[in-house]
């Protein structure tokens, strides 16, 4: 579609941000991708901003050949896989292979049209118009179109819905608020203005896959997508297999004939069998038990910045860390570059207790940071009462590094006098299922939180008033204002101001420890090429192909 007036005028918004030096270039492409601005504009502001974007774009550096086998190494899905309600690794990867999203969200957080060509808003960001790919169908024949999208909406805004994607739709997208228009073109009535809406719609809110419409669930079955791959065999826990999908709507894609993925729920195991030529590629390779693979000449591992953290919930309406200044102490004994050189061997940035990932484009950068004060935390105790320290409980989720970063913790309260017991849980045990769900009561817990494209899609369900997810029981009637402000408003400097005062509220209330943003690694043998590292260690296949 073509520029709108709107469009014209937030491009303008976006150039005076940009000259005034309050916005770098990757930060205008960013909000140039979420508004939809065509390649027109966008070169125009780039031009005007004295870039070259065609100097900026690196070329390939080899010819993709067709053909061969990818092996890839995964965790297995824990349950039955369905794409409107998966919430684990495995799942989300199998089925990225055969199905799609409307956009896809790189690296560095700008977004790809993928199902959806093009999108664009009204004036406030409360109507969000997408134009749909003509060309795409599904693996059986049937032509992808605006009936597929209300139909997969519809399941997804359904209250009575189990699908992770519900909660980051929770006050923006109501169910019966996804109207077609035609053929090609859908509609999205928001609840209120979001100026990130299309990240939502993306892979990081990763049950928004389309599916045909009248889509009844039985998806390891009749796995029908309109994705690169079309899965043909699938033993659950072992092993399956996908082929190319012939009438893929990218023309000459993807280059490999076929997919293979091998199912271990052991990091090490998988790490072993990339070295011994057994696959070609592991999915997640994080730095504990895949340490070897990094100092191995045969192999590459790639790695990305991510937004992935673990957050130390503190519940501010229990003992003894009701009273702030008991939950600031425990902040202050970390020695944070430590912790992300002991863990992740410096893959990794050291975190500041709020949910501003330096990734963010926004991410405020003038805060002091925390560190490690040990006089600072006794005395903080001390004030609250606590002059000859505390004892606490924290439950902690037999999940990859995790079991270590509390024992570290441990170690380093215990100079300020703060006793930790540590009550190790499985990682069932820990999130329960139904009205069962210990992570969200346990006074204190460690929550593995994945790459999430927006900010709004964490401090939304964890930190708001009424989050559904808000494991700190949190509640701040300013941060919620803030963030309604920093979620409805186009006007950068207003939401720049907005995330800057979230960042302030969430270090001197400390509702959560923060202390490093996880760096994401991908190991994989140096004959496969068109593969990245993920923030989200999500899988996208369609440009992968072996140098062989």
């Amino acid at each position: 579609m073509s520029d709108s007036p709107f469009q014209q005028e937030y491009a303008d918004h976006l150039l005076t941000q940009a000259k005034q030096g309050r916005m770098s270039r990757r930060q205008l492409l960013v909000r140039a991708s979420v508004l939809g601005l065509s390649a027109t504009v966008v070169g125009r502001l780039l031009a005007a901003c004295g870039e070259d974007e065609a100097a900026t774009t690196a070329s390939p550096t080899a010819q993709p050949k067709a053909g061969g086998t990818i092996r890839v190494g995964m965790p297995p899905p824990i349950v039955a896989v369905d794409p409107t309600t998966m919430y684990d690794t495995g799942s989300i990867a199998v089925v990225q292979l055969v199905c799609e999203y409307l956009a896809w969200v790189e690296n560095d957080l700008t977004l790809r049209p993928v199902l959806a060509e093009s999108w664009e808003a009204d004036a406030e960001a409360k109507v969000w118009t997408f134009k749909l790919r003509q060309g795409a169908t599904f693996h059986d024949g049937k032509p992808f179109g605006a009936d597929d999208v209300v139909s997969t909406f519809g399941i997804l805004l359904d209250p009575d819905t189990i699908s992770a994607a519900l909660a980051s739709f929770q006050g923006i997208l109501a169910e019966g608020a996804v109207e077609k228009v035609d053929d090609a073109t859908v509609r999205f009535t928001l609840e209120q203005p979001f100026a990130d809406f299309p990240y939502l719609v993306a892979q990081p809110n990763y049950d928004c896959l389309m599916l045909p419409a009248g889509y009844k669930g039985g998806w390891e079955k009749d796995p029908v997508g309109t994705g690169p791959f079309q899965m043909v065999d699938y033993t659950a826990k072992q092993n399956a297999t996908f082929k190319k999908n012939a009438s893929y709507w990218q023309s000459g894609r993807p280059y490999v004939d076929e997919v293979k993925v091998v199912f271990n729920d052991e990091d090490q195991a998988l790490a072993l069998a990339l070295q011994g030529g057994e696959i070609d590629m592991m999915l997640v390779t994080p730095v504990q038990g895949s340490q070897q693979l990094f100092a191995d000449a045969t192999l590459k591992v790639l790695t990305t910045p991510s937004t992935t953290h673990r957050e130390w919930h503190l519940r501010v309406d229990a003992e003894p860390h009701k009273d702030k200044r008991v939950r600031q102490a425990l902040a202050w004994t970390i020695d944070r570059p430590a912790l992300v050189a002991a863990l992740f061997e410096g893959k990794a940035e050291v975190g500041n207790d709020h949910i501003f990932s330096p990734l963010y484009p926004l991410a405020p950068t003038d805060l002091p940071q925390r560190d490690k004060d040990i006089a600072k935390a006794k005395s903080l105790l001390s004030e609250a009462g606590y002059a000859d320290g505390v004892e606490m409980t924290v439950t902690v989720e037999q999940y990859q590094e995790i079991p270590q970063y509390a024992t570290a913790v441990q170690a380093m309260a215990k100079e300020a006098g703060i006793d930790l017991k540590l009550d190790v849980v499985t990682v069932d045990e820990y999130y329960g299922s139904g009205d069962n769900q210990p992570w969200l009561e346990v006074p204190q817990g460690i929550t593995d939180w994945t790459f999430r494209g927006i900010p709004a899609q964490y401090f939304l369900p964890a930190f708001t008033s009424d989050g559904v997810w808000n494991s700190s029981h949190f509640a701040n009637a300013d941060f919620d204002q803030q963030g309604t402000i920093y979620n409805t408003e186009l006007d950068e400097s207003k939401r720049r101001a907005a995330a800057k005062r979230m960042a302030e509220i969430m270090i001197d209330e400390t509702p959560a420890l923060i202390t490093y943003w996880i760096s994401v690694n991908r190991a994989m043998r140096k004959e496969v090429e068109g593969v990245t590292a993920d923030p989200g260690e999500f899988l996208d296949l369609s440009n992968a192909w072996l140098n062989v």
